[in-house]
């Protein structure tokens, strides 16, 4: 009898075709809904062999189908994708590793209506088949009200949520589908919270460093980057903004970006601002909100990596600045922002703009490299203009996304992409807040409009200024950016004193509500079709398979790649050179 021998990392040896028989439910199915998240639950199924599990879920108005690829006999799946206000019915199809297959009588579902106080929102403009795929995740902040961990398909309706009581911003899906948000004070940590909305992990800030509540960062190593907030006193610090102020000495809230093991919390490095920076240079935003640390002169509000050099790049609001400086020993690399008022020490760090048009950076928000290495970045716009030169007013001002092109070797920057180059639509200005993402599959960018103050130059609502509404635009990445997604959130209309709105920091598109690691193929099975071997699996379809075959189990042939029955995830691939050798062994091998 020939051997052979599958891989998917782990191997398989199969002496005789195996004998097809029926597959027996032992306990289930059951679904239990959330008691944290209202629209998910946790499905239960367990079976007299092993087995993968199919669910198909009919809500009355649409049909959709989740497949799950953890063969074994017990399974426990979290459900999500459920829509508010609507009777779903539930069927659960069992599959063996010979594919025989049994489905369940369908379990009821009810997902009730949205919370009264759930924001509204109303979409201007969907193209779905041009858009990014995937799901917008948010917290939504309902202005004196509360705030809602929220995911959205791309026609607007909303599929998951979790009511959230703290004064949070940012959230972010890992790699394992679970949710990381950042609690700032009085919390003072990190939370993980799965999609059943339990928190199943938290992470602490290191001794001496508070979170600040706009950013933290799972890193590729191990590691958590947030900025934190530390009372740091400074001499010789303009007393104002106008010409030749006095100087004095100031107690100022610096920002360290800090770095945090992933593992324990323990502290791994600091640095300081005020160690690369002039902490004496001020703008317009830098003396307009004082906070418990001293003048918010800094007011960090994100960090990222560069992992080509080993750098990390920060991004200070009330300096519009975003600056650039080596892991290794914390030395400055770049500035970008607008050159005004910087002293002889950094001139040589500051990068020179190049060709037009070329639009400066002010009270920015959320910068983040493309695949071209291009930085992109949310441009609030404030003042356009740092001191003393004249201010652009809120009315006539307008925020954007911006892409900047980067020549470290001569220290220049060239404008490439703004998404005001669109014509024929709304000028949004925010203040505050805001983020642009860089979308991998159309090469589209979205865009935040977190805190929308004033469209088209008028307040968003004329009897209340601090009122603001969240706009969420998918724009394609051309010369004139088209917009293929445009989501409002406010209640338009509504005029009256008390109405705050909405406020949203960042969004992003993700890819699909359930995580997709690359995991090992546990139902290989080789049988023959005629005179010629087949190889059966099943295995997640958003990755590609290759059949590789050897006579020795160390020098490996790719022979093709296997052929996925109708989407479902059923792999078949038959090998009809295999009569060439006098034993084969079988391997898969995943992107």
């Amino acid at each position: 009898m020939r051997k052979y021998l599958g891989l998917g990392m782990l191997a398989m040896i199969l002496m005789n075709a195996p004998v097809s028989r029926a597959i027996t439910v032992a306990s289930g199915p059951s679904f239990t809904p959330a008691t944290n998240a209202p629209l998910a639950g946790l499905l239960q199924v367990s079976t007299d062999v092993n087995s993968r599990v199919s669910v198909t879920v009919n809500d009355g108005v649409t049909n959709w189908t989740r497949d799950f690829y953890d063969f074994g006999t017990t399974h426990s799946e979290i459900l999500v994708g459920f829509k508010p206000g609507r009777s779903n019915q539930i069927q659960v199809t069992c599959y063996d590793q010979e594919r025989n297959a049994t489905t369940s009588e369908p379990l009821a579902f009810t997902t009730a209506s949205l919370n009264p106080n759930f924001p509204v929102s109303v979409v201007f403009t969907n193209q779905p088949d041009a858009m990014e795929p995937g799901y917008t995740l948010y917290i939504l902040q309902q202005n004196n009200v509360g705030a809602y961990v929220t995911l959205m398909d791309n026609s607007g309706n909303v599929v998951w949520y979790k009511p959230w009581t703290t004064h949070d911003f940012d959230v972010r899906q890992l790699d394992d589908g679970n949710l990381f948000i950042e609690q700032a004070s009085p919390s003072n940590n990190f939370v993980e919270v799965d999609l059943l909305g339990n928190t199943v992990r938290t992470w602490t800030g290191a001794t001496g460093y508070p979170l600040n509540e706009h950013d933290g960062v799972p890193t590729a190593h191990g590691t958590i980057l947030y900025v934190s907030d530390v009372s740091e006193t400074v001499s010789n610090f303009p007393s104002s903004i106008a010409t030749n102020a006095p100087l004095v000495t100031k107690k100022i809230d610096d920002n360290p970006v800090v770095e945090i093991s992933a593992s324990n919390s323990a502290l791994v490095n600091a640095w300081s601002p005020m160690d690369i920076l002039d902490p004496t240079r001020i703008t317009y935003l830098s003396l307009q909100t004082p906070d418990a640390f001293g003048v918010d002169n800094e007011h960090a509000n994100a960090v990222i990596e560069d992992t080509n050099e080993d750098a990390l790049i920060v991004s200070e609001r009330n300096q519009n600045t975003v600056y650039k400086f080596s892991r290794a020993n914390g030395q400055l690399i770049w500035i970008l922002g607008p050159p005004d008022n910087w002293g002889a020490d950094w001139q040589p760090n500051l990068l020179t703009p190049q060709g037009t048009p070329f639009d400066w950076n002010y009270g920015q928000h959320a910068p983040s490299l493309t695949p071209q290495h291009t930085l992109l970045v949310y441009n609030d716009g404030n003042y356009r203009a740092c001191p003393p030169a004249p201010q652009v007013a809120d009315a006539n001002n307008y925020s954007s996304a911006e892409e900047f092109s980067i020549d470290e070797t001569n220290m220049t920057v060239t404008e490439v992409w703004n998404s005001a180059w669109q014509t024929n639509q709304d000028r949004l200005f925010t203040g505050v807040v805001g983020m642009a993402q860089w979308l991998p599959k159309t090469q589209h960018v979205l865009v935040t409009y977190g805190a929308v103050a004033y469209v088209n130059g008028l307040q968003t609502n004329p009897n209340q200024a601090s009122s603001t509404m969240v706009r969420i635009k998918e724009y394609t990445h051309d010369p004139v950016p088209q917009v293929v997604f445009d989501l409002c959130i406010y209640q338009n209309g509504n005029t009256s004193p008390s109405y705050f709105g909405n406020l949203c920091y960042r969004s992003r598109r993700i890819p699909d509500l359930y995580p997709h690691p690359a995991a090992p193929v546990v139902d290989m099975n080789i049988s023959w079709q005629g005179q010629m071997p087949a190889v059966q699996f099943s295995a997640d379809p958003t990755h590609t398979y290759l059949i590789q075959s050897s006579t020795d189990l160390v020098h490996w042939t790719t022979i093709g790649a296997p052929v996925q029955e109708a989407g479902t995830g059923d792999y078949d691939f038959t090998d009809t050179n295999e009569g060439q050798s006098a034993c084969n062994f079988y391997r898969i091998v995943t992107n």
